[in-house]
């Protein structure tokens, strides 16, 4: 790694953005990379490019580009840095300190990948503890993060401690990240500190294949809108905080043929969830474990592991094991729906499951005539006597 202040122009042909247009508005969590780069070629922020492209901060393959970014980074508040358009191998963790933001080009265009050896518990990680423990309002955009098979998570921040500002929330903000091929979790938030990455702002990301779940949230009160998870195996979004909002958001083909997971799993009290959709899964399409949950406008298409379910415990549009819950969508099995690559016979088999004991219940589902195989029952399992609940079909 060397630090290069020479030669601003060549990041105009690095970035392949249009760093010369006008400063559009700022988006949210964070500047467009547009603005990044125009930034950067100023010198108002450091930028980090491959070696000979000029950049602030170039890489040293045999350090890893994290040496790089950390460097760029430093250890102030208020530190920005953009990293230019490629393939970057990391070798251990990036690191972002308190109210720090890391920029890429866009989410396929930057990337950043877990090297042979790659050391350290995800490629993007908040300070855990020392000095900078109590850092919060981080920001991570538009970047790709490849786990390669080596890497547990793309993004990891947790909160041992209680915020050295803002608090009590820290905030951190995620916009157009895209995760892939991570071990375990792609997103994983928490952390010891009460209510863990609190108020934490998810929008417009991506996780493919990871091992893990895809969204794994055991933080409070956080926001999160537009994402999408494919091909997950430990399951889609588990909610695990307390008082989630959670709108426009999607998975599919979640789960394995041994290890049924759910598309969406509520186990945050107080959440709210409207107008997302479970396709394809193996495993129900919404599993709501925790109580005084609304579940809005919310659609479950073909989820289950199907004929070979024959409890169907894992083969619902809607699982609901928890009290004092509303819930309201459509739960259909559609001609050749399910998982099928995934486990033969895929499939939903109930439009709702309702646990033992679950009640004050208010469930309003819609399935249609038409429910082809392996389609079983309208409702499994016994409504409590306090509940109102309804699936036409």
């Amino acid at each position: 790694m060397q630090e290069n202040r020479s030669h601003r122009r060549q990041l105009f042909r690095a970035a392949a953005v249009t760093a010369g247009a006008a400063v559009t508005a700022p988006v949210l969590g964070g500047i467009a990379p547009a603005q990044a780069a125009a930034l950067a070629a100023t010198g108002a922020i450091p930028w980090v490019g491959p070696a000979g492209s000029g950049a602030t901060f170039e890489v040293n393959e045999n350090l890893g580009a994290q040496a790089a970014i950390n460097a760029a980074l430093g250890t102030g508040s208020r530190r920005a840095v953009y990293v230019a358009p490629g393939n970057y191998n990391l070798k251990a963790p990036v690191v972002l300190g308190d109210k720090q933001a890391l920029i890429g080009a866009g989410p396929l265009v930057t990337m950043l990948t877990a090297a042979s050896g790659f050391s350290g518990a995800a490629l993007v990680v908040n300070p855990w503890s020392g000095a900078q423990a109590a850092a919060t309002r981080q920001c991570v955009t538009d970047i790709g993060l490849d786990g390669a098979s080596r890497a547990a998570n793309g993004v990891n921040f947790q909160m041992n401690t209680a915020p050295g500002s803002f608090g009590p929330d820290p905030a951190p903000w995620l916009t157009r990240v895209f995760v892939t091929r991570t071990t375990g979790d792609g997103f994983l938030f928490g952390g010891t500190y009460a209510g863990g990455q609190r108020e934490f702002k998810i929008t417009d990301c991506r996780v493919e294949n990871a091992g893990g779940w895809a969204y794994n949230f055991q933080a409070s009160d956080g926001f999160i809108s537009g994402c999408s998870a494919q091909g997950c195996k430990g399951g889609g979004y588990l909610l695990g905080g307390g008082n989630i909002k959670m709108w426009g958001s999607k998975a599919y083909g979640i789960g394995t043929a041994t290890d049924p997971a759910p598309a969406f799993r509520i186990d945050s009290s107080r959440a709210t969830v409207v107008g997302c959709e479970a396709q394809d899964t193996a495993g129900n399409g919404f599993e709501v474990l925790a109580p005084n949950s609304t579940l809005s406008g919310c659609t479950a298409d073909s989820t289950g592991i199907g004929s070979s379910d024959t409890g169907n415990e894992n083969s619902a549009g809607f699982y609901v094991a928890a009290s004092a819950v509303s819930v309201e969508g459509g739960s259909f099995q559609r001609a050749n729906g399910g998982a099928k690559w995934i486990v033969s016979g895929a499939g939903m088999r109930s439009a709702l499951y309702v646990a033992g004991g679950a009640d004050y219940l208010s469930v309003r589902l819609v399935t249609g005539p038409n429910r082809p195989a392996p389609f079983q029952n309208l409702i499994t399992g016994t409504v409590g006597a306090n509940s109102s609940v309804s699936v036409l079909g």
